[in-house]
C-alpha cells in the first residue's frame, strides 16, 4: 500500500501509553501548543519492572493480522512506552499574529489545528481530512494513561514518599483535566518488600486512593514483591483486560461527539474567513463527508466493523456525490486530496468486509470504486488512457493483493491453499455471481498490477520529447501545458516518469519485477505451474531489458529445462523461451547454455531462421567473455532434442554362451538446411549382466551415409576403459537431416538374468566445448521394428523391444549322490558320496558349493577325491575344508565324460532334525571361459534317533547288615570318594528300548553311565545279563529289555537328606554291514530318587527247596530314622492260597533298623499268579498305611501284590 499515508491505510486500535517503567527521553518537544505530562518521581528500576516492560511489548497488537481472530486474543492495544514526560497535541490552534483581538469582546473562536476552520492549518479553508489526525488519535492521544511507581516499604520514609506520589498522581490528573481529554489514568504500584513485612500496606493504599480519587478496581494496582514470571504476565493481563471496556467506552464517546456535531447541520465560523482569490470554506456536505470518516475510524478503535462500513459508505457516497468532488476542479489541489480521500474510504471498506468474511462483496466493492473513480477522471480529470491512470490501476490492484495477505485469510494460508474463495452466505440465492467476482488469492492481483505496471511503461514511453524536458528548460507555457495534460495522482511528473538521456527517474522494469515476483511467490504456493512459468518468462524478459543478464540467466535455465510447455506441445513458447535463454547466455558468457539451446532449436518442429547458422560447432562463435570450456550434459526430460533413439533385441530370449542380436536405430529430425551432426562416441547402457556398448566415430564407407536410411553392422570387441568392461565398436556417427541410422550388434552373453537397455547417450568433445545428450528409452504403444541390409524390415510383436532374458545355458555337468543310506541316525557320523559327472564336449574348469540350510546347521568338511584330471596329493589335502557351507571349493579340471567324486562329511548330530542339502556346481568351459555355468541340486537330509526307551525303576533288597547305631563309628574325614559308611539300598533299572530304524541294527552293548550323584552317596551298577557276543539284531520296531542293579550308600550314617542319581542309558549299536563302525546313542534318564528318610516295606520271594510248592513271602520293614516307630501287621487269607505266619501283630522298631517277617504260602494252583496278597503295615502313631514295594518275582496290580507260582515242571 505504498503511495498512502501509512496513518489512512493502518487498522485502528485503542493506543496504551505505559509510562515509568523505561527511562527512556519520552516524547520529543513539540512546538504545535502541546500539554506537557511531566513527573518528578524517578521511573522504577527492578528485575520486575524490566519483566513488566517485555509483556507490555509482547502486548503490542499493532504488527497482528486484519481480522477478528487475531484481535480476540489478548493482544488489544497499541502500546506505546515512555518515561516520564509525555506531550499530547492541543486542542486549540493558536491565533495568527495577524488576528490578535483589540479587545477581550472582539476575541476569535479557536478550532482545532486540523480543522479547516483555523487558518494555519493545512485544510484551511476547504479541505477535507489528513491523515494527521489519525495519527493524533492513533499515536498521540492515547485512551488510557498507565503510571507505574515504586511502593516503598521503609516505615521512615513510606510517610514522605506516599505523599509526594499522591502529588504526582494528583498532577498528571489535572494535566489530563486541562487538556480537554478524557484519556484514562491507570497507576500501577509495584512493591519492594514482601506484604508479611509491611502490615500497614492496605491503610496505605487506602490513604492514597482516598487523597488521588482513584477507583480501586479500575484504575489503581497493586503488585506484590518477588512474584513469578507467571505472575507478571497474568499482571500485565489483569490491567489490560481491565481497562480494555473502558477504552471501548472513551472511544464511543469521542463518536458520539462526532455524532452531535453532525447532527447540528451547522457550519462553526471560522477563525477568520478566507481571504485568498475565490477561496471558501467548506460545505456542509463536506463536513458530513468528515464526520463519517471520523465516525468510522472511531467504530475501528472499538473493532465494531459493521459500524465503521456504514460509516464509510456514507462518507464515500457523499465524498462522491455532486456537491463534493464533482464541484472541484481538475486543477486545484484539492482534486488529488478528494481521490486520496475516496482511495482511504475504500481501502478501509474493504477491509471492513473482509474482517467480516464478505469476500465476494469486498471484490464488488473493488471494482465498483475502479469504475467510478474512472468515470469522474475520463468526466472531470485527464482521462483514463495516460500513464497516471495505469499507475493508480497497478496500486489499486497491488493495495487488494497486500490487503488479502494481511487479512489473512484461513483459505489462502492452509496448506492446500485455495485458489479463490466460494461466495459468502449473505448471497441472496439465485444472484449469478461472475467468476472474476470470487476472491482469489493475492498472486491474481499482483500479476494484475503487473500488467497495468506494463502499460504504464508502454504509455510513459509515448510521451512527446518536448514534455519529458526538466522544470526550468522549458518555456512557462510549456510547463502549465503538461499541467493541463498529464494525470500525476501519486505517480511522477512526465520528466521523472520518461526521463530524457542522463537523467533519472523511475524504473519501470525494477517495478514490473517486484509485482511479478510478488505474484510467482503466491502461484507456487498452489502449484499453478503454467502461470509461473508464464511469469517467471515475463521477469526474465523485464530483467532483459535492464541488461540484468546474471538475473535473467538465474531464472531462464531452470524455466528452460522444467517447463510444462515441452511436454504439452506449445512448440512456440519453448522456442520463445530458448531464444531469450541463447541470448541472455550470450551476454552473460555462459557458453554451456548457448550449446543446450542450439542443441534443441535444430529440431524442424521450431520456426526456422534463415539468418542463423544451424551448426552445433559454431554456437560460441559469438561469446566474446567465455571463461571456462563449457561441458554440458542435457537428458531427454530436459530437451526436445532433434536426435531420437530406440533400442530393440531380435529376439525376446536368448541363452548364455550365445551370440544376441540387437538394433539401435538413430533418427534425425532435424531442420533441412542444418549442418550434419558428428558424434565422438555412442554408448549404450544396461540394467542386468550385459556389458555397455561403445561405438566411436570413424569415417568411412561415405558413399553408403548418404542415403535417408543407412544400415551399419558394428563388430564389437571387450575392452576396459578407467576401470569399467564393455563391447567397443567403430561407425560413422554422422547424423544428417532427415537421415535414419540403424546400428546392428552381435553381443556375446556372458550370464543369465533379464536384461534391459536403459539409455543411449551421445558425445561430442570438441576443443570448444564437451557435450553428451543422455536419451532414455521408454516403452510405446507402436510395435518397434527391425532392419535389413536391404532396407526390409519387420515388426517386433512384444510389449518391449528392449527386453532380453538370458537364460542359462543347460549344464551337462551331472550332479548325483551314491552309496545313500535309507536312514540317517543321531549320534553317527554321515558321509555323503557326490559324483560330479562332466559329460560336455570339452574339458571343464569346476568348483563346487556345498550348502546345509536348517536350524542349528553343524560345520561341513568337504573331500575331494582324487579323480582322473584331479590335483596333485599334495593340493587334494588342501581341499579338506570345513565350514558351515563350502562355496567356490575348486574341484580342478575335469575331463570330458570322466568323473570326480566329493565326500560331504557331517559330524555325529545329537538331536533328530533335517536338513537341506544344497549343491551347486560352477563350471567354465575350457574354450570360453568367460562364461560361466552352473548346475544345482538339493536333498532333503532327515536324521532320526534309532532307539527311543522307557524305564521302570524299583527297590530291591540289600543283603548286607545295616550298621547299629549304638556300635557305629565312622572316621572324622573320609580317605576317599568311595569310603561310604551309611545305609545301602539296592534298586533294579529295567529300561525297555525299541528300535525305530527302518532296517535291522546290532547292538554291541548296553550300559548305564553315572553322570552324578546328589546327596551323599556313593553308587555302583551291575549288569545281571550280558549282549551275546557277536552283539544282538534289534529289528525295526522291536522291543528289547535290559536290567542293572544299582547300590547305593550314604556317605555318613547321620546323613537323613533326600539323595538323587543321574543315569544315562548309553546303547553301542552299528549297521548290519561289513565294516560297518560302532555308533554309541545316548538315551536320557529320568532323575531317579535312591535315598530317604522315610520307613519303607519291601516284600521279597523265595521257592522252599525242601517242601515243594511251599512258597516263602517275606515282609521286611525298614525304619532309617532316629525315631523309634510302631507298626501294625495284618495279613488277610486269601482262596488261592494258604499261609502261615503271623495273621495280626504289632511289630517295633529302634533307629536305624529293619525286621522281616515271613509267610509261608502254599498255592492252589501252578503255573500263574496268586493273589492279590492282602498284607497291611501300618503306622500306628501316624495311622498311615505304608505301601508295600515288590522285588523279583512279584508284581502288582490295582488290588494288591501277585506272586508267580512256577509251573511243576520247573520246581
Amino acid at each position: 500500500m505504498d503511495g498512502y499515508p501509512p496513518a489512512y491505510v493502518a487498522h485502528n486500535i485503542p493506543l496504551l501509553v505505559v509510562s515509568g517503567l523505561d527511562r527512556s527521553d519520552g516524547e520529543p518537544e513539540r512546538t504545535d501548543g502541546g500539554i506537557r505530562i511531566t513527573s518528578e518521581i524517578p521511573p522504577v528500576e527492578s528485575g520486575d519492572a524490566e519483566a513488566l516492560l517485555r509483556h507490555f511489548r509482547d502486548s503490542d497488537a499493532g504488527n497482528l493480522a486484519w481480522n477478528g481472530r487475531e484481535h480476540s486474543g489478548r493482544n488489544k492495544f497499541r502500546v506505546k512506552i515512555i518515561g516520564r514526560d509525555y506531550v499530547l497535541p492541543g486542542r486549540a490552534a493558536q491565533l495568527p499574529a495577524s488576528l490578535q483581538p483589540t479587545s477581550p469582546t472582539t476575541r476569535p473562536v479557536l478550532h482545532s489545528p486540523l480543522s479547516p476552520l483555523s487558518p494555519e492549518g493545512p485544510l484551511f479553508p476547504d479541505g477535507l481530512i489528513t491523515s494527521t489526525w489519525i495519527e493524533k488519535h492513533q499515536d498521540r492521544v492515547p485512551s488510557t494513561y498507565i503510571a507505574f511507581y515504586t511502593f516503598t516499604a521503609d516505615q521512615n520514609l513510606s510517610t514522605k514518599l506516599d505523599n509526594q506520589l499522591k502529588s504526582d498522581i494528583n498532577n498528571i490528573k489535572d494535566t489530563l483535566s486541562q487538556s480537554g481529554y478524557k484519556t484514562r489514568l491507570v497507576v500501577a504500584l509495584l512493591s519492594e518488600e514482601s506484604v508479611v513485612q509491611s502490615p500497614d500496606v492496605e491503610e496505605r493504599l487506602a490513604n492514597i486512593r482516598k487523597h488521588t480519587g482513584l477507583d480501586s478496581k479500575t484504575s489503581l494496582f497493586f503488585l506484590p514483591p518477588q512474584s513469578s514470571a507467571v505472575e507478571l504476565q497474568a499482571f500485565v493481563e489483569t490491567i489490560t483486560t481491565t481497562i480494555y471496556p473502558l477504552c471501548i467506552e472513551y472511544y464511543r464517546d469521542l463518536s458520539k461527539h462526532a455524532r452531535r456535531k453532525r447532527s447540528r447541520g451547522v457550519i462553526p465560523p471560522p477563525t477568520a474567513p478566507p481571504t485568498s482569490g475565490t477561496s471558501q470554506t467548506l460545505s456542509s456536505q463536506g463536513w458530513n463527508v468528515r464526520y463519517d470518516f471520523k465516525l468510522g475510524v472511531f467504530a475501528e478503535f472499538r473493532q465494531e466493523m459493521d459500524a465503521a462500513v456504514r460509516s464509510y459508505e456514507s462518507g464515500y457516497e457523499g465524498l462522491l456525490g455532486p456537491d463534493v468532488l464533482e464541484v472541484i476542479a481538475s486543477w486545484n489541489p484539492r482534486w488529488n486530496e478528494a481521490r486520496l480521500l475516496a482511495d482511504i474510504f475504500a481501502i478501509r471498506i474493504l477491509r471492513c468486509l473482509l474482517w467480516n468474511g464478505n469476500s465476494t462483496a469486498a471484490v464488488r466493492r473493488w471494482q465498483l470504486h475502479r469504475d467510478k473513480i474512472r468515470d469522474f477522471v475520463d468526466r472531470r480529470g485527464k482521462g483514463s488512457s495516460t500513464y497516471g491512470w495505469e499507475a493508480w490501476e497497478a496500486r489499486w490492484a497491488t493495495v487488494m493483493g497486500e490487503m488479502i495477505k494481511k487479512v489473512s485469510i484461513n483459505e489462502f494460508r492452509s496448506n492446500t491453499s485455495a485458489i479463490y474463495l466460494s461466495p459468502e452466505k449473505s448471497i441472496a440465492i439465485g444472484e449469478r455471481t461472475q467468476a472474476w467476482e470470487l476472491l482469489h488469492h493475492p498472486g491474481y492481483w499482483f500479476y494484475s498490477a503487473s500488467k497495468h505496471l506494463i502499460t504504464r511503461r508502454n504509455l510513459a514511453l509515448a510521451i512527446p520529447e518536448e514534455d519529458r524536458s526538466p522544470p526550468g528548460s522549458s518555456p512557462a507555457s510549456a510547463i502549465a501545458s503538461k499541467a493541463y495534460t498529464y494525470d500525476i495522482y501519486l505517480c511522477p511528473e512526465p520528466h521523472e516518469e520518461n526521463p530524457l538521456p542522463g537523467y533519472e527517474g523511475v524504473d519501470h522494469c525494477a517495478l514490473i519485477i517486484d509485482s511479478l515476483n510478488k505474484a510467482i511467490a503466491e502461484f507456487e504456493l498452489r502449484g499453478q505451474s503454467r502461470l509461473i512459468q508464464e511469469l517467471q518468462l515475463l521477469s526474465a524478459k523485464e530483467s532483459m531489458k535492464q541488461e540484468s543478464w546474471k538475473d535473467a540467466l538465474r531464472i531462464l535455465r531452470p524455466l528452460w529445462q522444467n517447463m510444462t510447455y515441452r511436454k504439452e506441445g506449445w512448440w512456440d513458447i519453448v522456442e520463445e523461451v530458448g531464444w531469450a535463454l541463447r541470448n541472455a547466455a550470450i551476454r552473460f558468457g555462459d557458453g554451456g547454455s548457448v550449446v543446450a539451446v542450439d542443441w534443441e532449436l535444430m529440431n524442424k518442429c521450431f520456426t526456422h531462421h534463415p539468418k542463423w547458422h544451424y551448426d552445433i560447432t559454431k554456437s560460441l562463435d559469438s561469446i566474446t567473455n567465455m571463461k571456462t570450456k563449457p561441458v554440458v550434459v542435457l537428458h531427454e526430460s530436459e530437451v526436445h532434442s532433434f536426435l531420437s533413439a530406440s533400442f530393440a533385441f531380435e529376439h525376446a530370449e536368448g541363452k548364455v554362451g550365445e551370440a544376441c542380436p540387437s538394433q539401435l536405430t538413430v533418427s534425425s529430425s532435424a531442420i533441412s538446411t542444418s549442418a550434419p551432426v558428428t558424434i565422438s562416441e555412442l554408448r549404450i547402457e544396461f540394467e542386468g549382466s550385459m556389458k555397455p556398448i561403445v561405438v566411436r566415430h570413424s569415417t568411412g564407407g561415405e558413399v553408403q551415409s548418404q542415403g535417408p536410411v543407412v544400415f551399419n553392422e558394428v563388430c564389437l570387441v571387450d575392452a576396459v576403459r578407467e576401470g569399467r568392461h564393455s563391447q567397443t565398436g567403430e561407425a560413422d556417427l554422422t547424423f544428417r537431416p532427415g537421415q535414419r541410422r540403424i546400428f546392428e550388434f552381435n553381443s556375446p552373453l556372458r550370464e543369465d538374468g533379464d536384461v534391459n537397455a536403459i539409455s543411449t547417450s551421445f558425445s561430442i568433445i570438441s576443443d570448444r566445448f564437451d557435450f553428451e545428450y543422455v536419451h532414455i528409452f521408454e516403452r510405446t504403444t507402436c510395435p518397434d521394428i527391425w532392419w535389413g541390409q536391404q532396407g526390409m524390415k519387420k515388426r517386433i510383436a512384444r510389449a518391449n523391444a528392449s527386453a532380453l532374458a538370458v537364460l542359462p545355458k543347460p549344464p551337462k555337468m551331472e550332479l548325483r549322490f551314491v552309496g545313500l543310506e535309507g536312514q540317517y541316525y543321531t549320534n553317527e557320523p554321515i558321509t555323503l558320496r557326490l559324483e560330479v559327472l562332466n559329460e560336455e564336449e570339452v574339458d571343464a574348469i569346476a568348483s563346487l558349493d556345498a550348502r546345509l540350510r536348517g536350524e542349528g546347521v553343524p560345520a561341513l568338511t568337504l573331500k575331494v577325491a582324487k579323480g582322473p584330471s584331479a590335483a596333485s596329493e599334495e593340493d587334494e589335502k588342501s581341499n579338506l575344508l570345513a565350514s558351515t557351507s563350502l562355496p567356490s571349493t575348486p574341484l580342478g579340471r575335469i575331463a570330458s565324460a570322466t568323473s570326480n567324486t566329493v565326500e560331504i562329511l557331517i559330524p555325529p548330530l545329537d538331536l533328530p532334525t533335517v536338513y537341506e542339502v544344497a549343491i551347486k556346481a560352477s563350471y567354465s568351459l575350457v574354450s570360453d571361459m568367460e562364461t560361466p555355468i552352473s548346475r544345482s541340486m538339493s536333498m532333503q537330509l532327515e536324521v532320526i534317533n534309532p532307539f527311543e526307551a522307557n524305564y521302570d525303576f524299583s527297590p530291591r533288597m540289600h543283603l548286607d547288615p545295616w550298621p547299629s547305631l549304638f556300635t557305629h563309628d565312622e572316621p572324622g574325614n573320609y580317605g576317599s570318594d568311595h569310603d561310604a559308611y551309611g545305609l545301602g539300598q539296592k534298586w533294579c533299572l529295567t529300561a525297555r528300548y525299541a528300535s525305530f530304524a527302518t532296517e535291522e541294527l546290532i547292538v554291541e552293548d548296553v550300559a548305564v553311565e553315572v553322570i552324578g550323584v546328589h546327596g551323599g552317596i556313593v553308587c555302583s551298577t551291575t549288569k545281571p545279563m550280558e549282549v551275546p557276543a557277536g552283539g544282538l539284531k534289534v529289528g525295526p520296531r522291536s522291543l528289547e529289555e535290559a536290567q542293572f542293579d544299582i547300590c547305593t550308600q550314604k556317605r555318613s550314617l547321620d546323613d537323613r537328606g533326600t539323595a538323587t542319581l543321574d543315569v544315562a542309558l548309553a546303547i553301542k549299536w552299528r549297521r548290519n554291514a561289513e565294516g560297518a563302525p560302532v555308533t554309541t546313542s545316548t538315551l536320557a534318564v529320568p532323575r531317579l530318587l535312591v535315598s530317604s528318610s522315610e520307613p519303607r516295606v519291601l516284600a521279597t520271594v523265595s521257592y522252599s527247596s525242601r517242601i515243594p510248592f511251599m512258597i516263602h513271602f517275606d515282609v521286611t520293614i525298614e525304619n532309617p530314622s532316629n525315631h523309634f516307630l510302631t507298626f501294625g501287621v495284618t495279613m488277610e487269607p486269601s482262596e488261592k492260597f494258604a499261609f502261615s505266619g503271623v495273621k495280626q501283630s504289632t511289630l517295633q522298631l529302634v533307629p536305624l533298623s529293619r525286621q522281616t517277617m515271613r509267610f509261608r504260602l502254599l498255592p492252589s494252583i501252578r503255573g500263574d499268579w496268586i493273589g492279590p496278597i492282602q498284607c497291611v503295615i501300618k503306622d500306628r502313631y501316624f495311622q498311615k498305611v505304608l505301601k508295600i514295594s515288590p522285588t523279583e518275582g512279584m508284581k502288582v496290580d490295582k488290588e494288591g501284590i501277585l506272586v508267580w507260582v512256577p509251573p511243576d515242571e520247573d520246581l
